[in-house]
């Protein structure tokens, strides 16, 4: 049974998503990841200066790129839920950033 309170996108093999955190003028583009009963977001290697950039409640403009090579980005206002550890023995020296599509 699905307990979230509203429907999301599911991150499909090749779909990703594109953002430019705070005032950096640099382009960040992950890989979306769909994790199952604990939502979707990005992986991100913990010394990554992105994670530098992000914290918790942050609220940005995120352009999702399909699967689909010939389909343009959609921009969404999106939050960063949490940043964590994943699940041990998985993802190694990595962070997971859950995300939230609010519109």
């Amino acid at each position: 049974m699905n307990a979230r309170i509203e429907p999301r996108t599911i991150g499909h093999e090749n779909a990703s998503v594109e953002f430019i955190p705070g005032n950096n003028q640099m382009i960040y583009h992950f890989k979306l990841r769909d994790f199952s009963t604990k939502g979707f977001g990005i992986m991100v290697k913990k010394e990554s200066k992105v994670l530098t950039l992000l914290k918790e409640g942050d609220i940005m403009d995120m352009k999702y790129h399909s699967e689909k090579p010939i389909s343009n980005p959609v921009s969404h206002k999106t939050q960063i839920k949490h940043i964590s550890e994943p699940d041990p023995g998985t993802y190694k020296d990595h962070m997971l950033v859950g995300l939230l599509i609010l519109e």
